[in-house]
């Protein structure tokens, strides 16, 4: 992602969460009562906390790939994801996957970013931070939906995740490309578990799924 477009990224990203927060209560939306003190301003944050695996591996802050960046490119490929399973014929809820796509790192506008072993060390305990952050930003409505995805309970928070993981694979391999070599155990992590995500849907999903991930990996040339 070149720097020109964070600015962009980030009016996209707020933009898309503050409709999705604003939905009228019928249908999806319906389905999970929002507070009305969300606090949207807590929730720009984001796009001032760096995420931390690309800091501690040498990208510097100035360059490292920030929270709100990061969730609007994981948004764009669970879009793909979700277009991809349609054209396969397979069902799938494309709203419930792009409103966990974009609320799936909301809760480090509280507590900034956890990079994955951290958030693995700590288990429950991670989880219960997460969801109380959820509530002091006036999401609690959100935390079904969150804990679905967290729990890999259906096939839409699968994708979102597949998507997480690819969402960070592409970055580490524009990192890789500009001389951050150790980003490269990120790169290979991600898209290892980008594949064994994709391995545990079921019948037809896996197949269609593992054929978009191959897509991807086949046309994103490796840098180093």
């Amino acid at each position: 992602m070149k720097t020109g477009c964070r600015s962009r990224c980030h009016r996209v990203f707020f933009f898309n969460l503050s409709y999705l927060l604003y939905l009228p209560g019928k249908g999806f939306a319906g389905q999970w009562r929002m507070s009305p003190d969300i606090s949207l301003l807590r929730l720009a944050y984001l796009r001032n906390v760096p995420r931390v695996g690309w800091l501690i591996r040498g990208v510097p802050a100035s360059v490292a790939e920030d929270v709100a960046s990061h969730s609007h490119l994981v948004s764009l490929i669970a879009l793909g994801l979700v277009l991809k399973v349609r054209e396969c014929g397979l069902s799938v809820d494309g709203e419930k996957a792009l409103a966990m796509a974009i609320i799936h790192d909301v809760p480090e506008a509280v507590s900034g970013d956890l990079p994955r072993p951290v958030k693995e060390r700590l288990g429950g305990m991670a989880r219960m931070v997460e969801e109380d952050a959820l509530l002091q930003l006036g999401l609690g409505g959100l935390l079904p939906l969150y804990r679905e995805l967290e729990d890999s309970a259906s096939v839409e928070s699968i994708l979102v995740r597949v998507a997480d993981d690819m969402a960070t694979y592409l970055r580490g391999v524009y990192y890789l490309s500009q001389g951050y070599r150790d980003v490269a155990d990120i790169v290979e992590n991600t898209r290892l578990s980008a594949v064994r995500l994709a391995g545990s849907l079921p019948a037809g999903y896996r197949e269609c799924v593992v054929k978009y991930i191959n897509g991807l990996l086949e046309n994103i040339p490796r840098g180093g």
